[in-house]
């Protein structure tokens, strides 16, 4: 099960994602980006509520910041527990995407 809570922050869409992000909740995600809107200079991640992430919620992840940083979009990744972030680690999501991405 995946939440999904938008809020805004001056210029920023903050994107609170809570539960598991994995091969059963990735396509809501990914439509919770396309519903973020236009008229934003960029996208905040707010992972303190995940709890859990499969490859296939990595994949989705790492798709969605590639076309929003295409899109020429920033894009920062908050609030990432250990477990989390052991994940993305062990997938080279930090490699791929750059450590200056998570904060």
């Amino acid at each position: 099960m995946l939440d999904v809570n938008t809020s805004q922050s001056g210029e920023q869409k903050v994107i609170a994602l809570i539960g598991e992000l994995d091969i059963g909740t990735v396509d809501k995600f990914k439509k919770s980006i396309d519903d973020a809107g236009e008229a934003v200079q960029g996208i905040i991640l707010d992972l303190a509520e995940l709890s859990f992430v499969d490859s296939t919620g990595v994949g989705g992840l790492l798709n969605v910041v590639k076309t929003l940083k295409k899109n020429d979009l920033q894009v920062k990744i908050k609030n990432v527990s250990p477990d989390v972030y052991e994940v993305f680690d062990l997938l080279g999501l930090p490699m791929l995407l750059g450590q200056e991405i998570f904060e």
